[in-house]
């Protein structure tokens, strides 16, 4: 009887044929049968099903073809499928060459491990997510999460046992349809978390959006515009930080919220000016949720002016950095 995986690597896929083709193109040199690979294909048509065919050399691939149901209970099952000791989510981003082994041998070499936290960068630049020199283990849970933020929420970039998990998805269920179902899993695993360690060399690597491809995937056909980042990295993240607030320090709590909040108000502001955001109806929702934090009145100023002004103050804002960065 073959052994169990160590590892599962789950992907999430919808209409990404060449996406699917690229990352197990990559990552099949790199998996033995300490590896499974299991893919949820969402698809509207069977080109990914086509292109996961000629991939059965690889010993351990599972695919399963679904309807489209959402990210988050597509995370709800791939995790449920997953059989690995420990599972590795990966969205639509590439990896390092040498990344499963790595992951593997820091599996092996430290069995109360309870979740891993691989760095990313942008691809064509040298800025990683989290900016610790060395890989260590996290001091503690309030370090783990003060370093990454929003960034806990990049599936790409997390690992974690199976069955501490499993513990969770009960209780996850409640966050169907935040798109964020898996930073509540992954909060859970942490807070239950013997050791959490930090990789620092950048495994995963990201493909930046274009503005241009911002603004074609946001407005829809009605012509309205329907970017939902502040409310999965506003709202539901505080949300969801706020169920755990318990397990960790109050400060560490109201500064992770607060980062969270600055990040995603400026930028609606800035999308509203490039066109691809709009503060419709994010003003209540900024007073009924972030009140006690005073730049949420700055914000409300802010997207109380006619959007010609912020989109002048934007302009200008752009030029005059443009104009000192050049004199550097």
């Amino acid at each position: 009887m073959n052994k169990p995986p160590i590892l599962s690597i789950c992907m999430l896929v919808y209409n990404q044929p060449e996406d699917v083709q690229r990352l197990l193109g990559s990552i099949s040199s790199q998996i033995d049968e300490r590896v499974e690979i299991v893919i949820r294909d969402d698809s509207t048509n069977d080109d990914t099903k086509k292109i996961v065919h000629t991939f059965s050399q690889i010993p351990q691939l599972k695919y399963h073809k679904g309807s489209k149901q959402g990210i988050d209970k597509t995370i709800l099952f791939l995790t449920k499928a997953a059989t690995g000791r420990f599972i590795w989510w990966m969205g639509d981003d590439d990896i390092s060459s040498d990344a499963i082994g790595r992951i593997l041998d820091l599996i092996i070499k430290y069995p109360d491990l309870g979740f891993l936290w691989a760095n990313y960068k942008i691809i064509n630049t040298d800025t990683v997510a989290i900016d610790i020199p060395e890989s260590r283990f996290f001091k503690d849970i309030d370090e783990l999460l003060e370093k990454s933020g929003t960034a806990l929420g990049f599936i790409s970039s997390c690992i974690f046992n199976r069955l501490l998990a499993l513990n969770s998805l009960e209780d996850a269920k409640r966050y169907i349809g935040t798109e964020f179902v898996n930073l509540f899993i992954v909060l859970h695993v942490i807070t239950s978390s013997k050791k959490c360690y930090f990789l620092c060399e950048p495994i995963v690597l990201c493909y930046p959006a274009s503005n241009e491809e911002i603004k074609k995937n946001k407005v829809k056909d009605n012509g309205l515009i329907e970017n939902n980042a502040f409310n999965v990295f506003g709202v539901h993240f505080f949300e969801i930080v706020s169920y755990y607030s318990d397990h960790f320090r109050k400060k560490t709590i109201r500064n992770v919220i607060k980062k969270s909040f600055g990040q995603t108000w400026r930028g609606v502001l800035v999308g509203w000016a490039g066109g691809w955001d709009t503060p419709r109806g994010k003003r209540i929702k900024m007073i009924k949720v972030f009140y006690k934090y005073p730049e949420a009145w700055i914000a409300i100023i802010l997207f109380s002016l006619p959007s010609i002004l912020n989109k002048s103050m934007y302009g200008l804002y752009r030029y005059t950095k443009y104009k000192i960065l050049s004199k550097k």
